[in-house]
């Protein structure tokens, strides 16, 4: 099956059974390509939307960050200031700052209201590999190819805390909805790991990959009690923030899961994976709910938070901006 596999198990403590067996599912309505962004002349490793979806921010080897307007798909600006190929973006919840990470361990702040470089942080000389701010924008997370994470204040641009534990590199880091955790993904034993941000401790290390397969994406749930797992294998995983207790788990698919995403109500995970397929999962029950897909081609997917507008990346550099409608 192209895609993710289908939810192989389900605990009780979601569905209220030991096993749940994929039942039939529908085909969503087919993806509809609402534009082409042309500016990137070299991968673009990352990419992701503003909280209110009018804009996508990403970063190249080329060494360009680029903001987009994603109703008409024009460039809205290119920010560069070094030569260093851009792994990592970020934007704050009230779209006025960009950040993006070189492969030099600098992480530039841009303002987006007058399209100038505000400040940069230097942290380890290794790439970054990932960024997100916090809700309010006053915390810069960074988590870098030697598995170190760095918190940032924003305001002062000196380093919070170092948090350690990963050994390899940190592909992805996530707020909770509400800051109190701190959600990485990483390719070691550990997987991924939570953090509380009161304390900066470690909370749980959740075992979410097996023999190298990295992780590539993760999710919260809009209420913080869930937390959703995928690798590069295509495995995904759901976890209760709560005990770190693993929740439910889909069978290795060769095609990674690249993205993730969980609807406003929390019952409904959305994937997307390597070759383009999209597929919506029932969180209570694990079945499969619908399946469609972008274009086969496509090395990075990126959902709107509304779940309505797909980025896709192909390897040229090319990006699309997709309408996904929701199965019914």
């Amino acid at each position: 099956m192209s895609g993710h596999a289908g939810f192989g198990r389900w605990l009780p403590t979601i569905a209220g059974m030991g096993v749940c067996l994929i039942g039939s599912f529908c085909s969503a309505q087919e993806p509809k390509e609402r534009a082409i962004l042309k500016g990137h002349v070299a991968n673009v490793p990352n990419l992701v939307f503003s909280a209110d979806g009018m804009m996508l921010v990403s970063g190249g080897w080329d060494a360009t960050t680029r903001l987009w307007d994603v109703a008409s798909g024009k460039p809205l600006a290119t920010f560069k200031d070094r030569a260093e190929k851009i792994w990592s973006v970020a934007i704050t919840a009230d779209s006025q700052s960009v950040a993006s990470g070189s492969d030099d361990g600098t992480i530039t702040l841009w303002d987006v209201g007058r399209g100038t470089k505000r400040t940069a942080y230097k942290g380890d000389p290794e790439p970054i590999r990932s960024l997100a701010f916090s809700s309010n924008g006053k915390i810069l997370v960074s988590g870098d190819d030697n598995g170190t994470i760095k918190l940032w204040d924003v305001a002062t641009g000196k380093e919070r805390a170092t948090l350690k534990g990963h050994s390899h590199r940190v592909t992805t880091v996530r707020f909770s909805p509400n800051g109190k955790v701190l959600a990485s993904a990483s390719g070691d034993s550990g997987g991924v790991r939570l953090w509380d941000m009161a304390t900066y401790k470690e909370r749980f290390a959740l075992k979410a990959n097996e023999e190298d397969n990295a992780l590539v994406s993760i999710a919260f749930s809009s209420d913080g009690e869930m937390l959703a797992s995928g690798s590069k294998l295509g495995k995904i995983k759901l976890w209760s923030v709560t005990t770190g207790k693993q929740l439910g788990t889909t069978s290795p698919d060769h095609d990674g899961c690249v993205a993730l995403a969980f609807s406003g109500d929390g019952k409904v995970l959305v994937s997307g994976s390597i070759d383009g397929t999209i597929k919506w999962w029932d969180v209570v029950t694990g079945k499969e709910q619908a399946t469609t897909k972008t274009r086969p081609g496509e090395v990075r997917l990126v959902f709107s938070l509304d779940n309505k507008t797909v980025a896709s990346v192909s390897k040229d550099g090319t990006l699309r901006l997709w309408d996904v409608a929701a199965p019914k």
